[in-house]
């Protein structure tokens, strides 16, 4: 084989360039689509906006894919933004969680008062739900 033949079929360090950047400016525009939540292009442009810290104008041209090499700062900061909207989403599925433990642990006290023969089984089915997940009365605090 050639040198010519084997540089024919590799790709060329501009391609893998060119790829890389399209990649990227893929990963802000859903970045930006993700930090702006559901509601109109202009309305999740202004939120992206606010969450990351940057211009408008900067994160619409994101959002559209209008710039073709993004500078390591602005990606740096749009995935910064990421980090700390999905950190806020697990805290609140966190808090969520443990509510509804706290609710199925005052429902069963509930029950067991109003007629603890009467609702064993359901009784029953709401503790084990709260031990199954590691999280019973006992480990409440």
């Amino acid at each position: 084989m050639t040198e010519k033949q084997r540089r024919d079929r590799e790709i060329s360090r501009r391609e893998t360039e060119i790829m890389r950047a399209e990649l990227i400016a893929e990963e802000m525009a859903s970045a930006v689509r993700l930090l702006g939540g559901d509601g109109s292009a202009k309305e999740q442009v202004l939120k992206a906006a606010r969450a990351v810290g940057l211009s408008y104008t900067t994160i619409e041209r994101l959002r559209w894919k209008k710039i073709k090499r993004i500078p390591a700062d602005i990606a740096d900061a749009v995935r910064e933004a990421v980090e700390k909207h999905n950190e806020e989403g697990l805290a609140r599925a966190k808090h969520e969680a443990f509510i509804a433990r706290q609710a199925a642990e005052i429902m069963a006290a509930r029950l067991a008062e109003i007629g603890g023969d009467k609702y064993r089984a359901e009784i029953d089915h709401l503790r084990s739900a709260l031990t199954a997940s590691g999280h019973g009365s006992d480990r409440m605090g």
